[in-house]
């Protein structure tokens, strides 16, 4: 979809000044932060139904914020955040969590254990860290669910695409309601590959489409007036739990960045070294919007 021909306008700020479309700054959902950010032209091309692919909702169904997170800047700088300062882990996180927790004996780790199941057959502890869904946590409360988005990987390899690689960045996204999937991911791109293929050694490339769906494991928290009232009732069922930590994106239904989601966990340790309980130190939506779906 080419919307405007760059090499044409002498100043990318021609754009902003000719389609943006000023509504204060009062927006009562995610379509009124769009208008507001981008106009209508853009916002009809680019948002309106990619979101409603992503969340099965129009942005008038979703919080301001949702729409009012992602970036819009009159300049070249194409990337996602804004901050001065960002980095990938050399060795990407899988590594961090090997080196935290298979070197340290007094670790024991259970997979493909349902915690709902086995919490009554659990060895005795002081403090339980649970980082599920507030909602199943609390499922016997009668209260009704959450809503939350998954997403579902269509994986291909290409085995020798032209100039090695399948498309021009790492993640392309498809705004148009007549493709089904939101966007395509080449890995290939990511810049702490190994020195075999930043040499152009590796010829194939592989590539993931990504599909938005209701089922399957959670992935997103759906952030709108329902939703946030509904995670409120649950949050004060969670204070009376003294013995349990609600930490994570999904025990505070909140989409947290990885930047967020590591300073949550470091502030809950903090306060357990400082006051001797492990307790966040500011609640969820202290920590501003993280980028969610994209």
């Amino acid at each position: 979809m080419q919307i405007f021909n760059l090499k044409r306008i002498w100043k990318i700020g021609t754009i902003h000044n000719v389609y943006y479309h000023q509504m204060g700054t009062n927006q009562k959902n995610g379509e009124e932060a769009a208008l507001s950010r981008v106009g209508p032209l853009l916002y009809e091309r680019i948002f309106k139904h990619y979101t409603k692919k992503q969340w099965d909702k129009y942005p008038a169904e979703l919080d301001a914020s949702v729409l009012m997170r992602l970036p819009c800047r009159t300049s070249t700088d194409d990337r996602y955040f804004s901050d001065p300062w960002q980095a990938l882990p050399l060795r990407g996180y899988t590594r961090i969590f090997e080196n935290m927790l298979l070197l340290d004996p007094r670790i024991t780790i259970k997979l493909n254990v349902d915690f709902f199941a086995q919490r009554h057959n659990l060895p005795r502890y002081g403090k339980l860290i649970y980082t599920g869904p507030i909602d199943s946590y609390f499922a016997q409360s009668n209260l009704p669910k959450l809503e939350y988005r998954s997403l579902r990987f269509e994986e291909e390899v290409i085995e020798d695409p032209e100039d090695g690689f399948f498309q021009e960045a790492f993640v392309v996204n498809y705004p148009s309601p007549d493709v089904p999937y939101t966007r395509i991911v080449e890995y290939k791109h990511i810049p702490n590959q190994p020195s075999n293929i930043r040499k152009g050694h590796v010829k194939q490339t592989r590539i993931a489409r990504e599909y938005s769906a209701a089922d399957g494991p959670p992935y997103y928290p759906v952030p709108n007036p329902a939703n946030r009232a509904l995670y409120e009732r649950y949050r004060k069922l969670a204070e009376k739990e003294s013995d349990v930590c609600f930490v994570g994106r999904l025990a505070s239904y909140k989409y947290f960045n990885m930047d967020q989601a590591i300073l949550n966990a470091l502030e809950i340790f903090d306060s357990l070294i400082e006051s001797g309980a492990l307790q966040p130190k500011r609640r969820p939506e202290d920590f501003g919007p993280g980028d969610g779906p994209k």
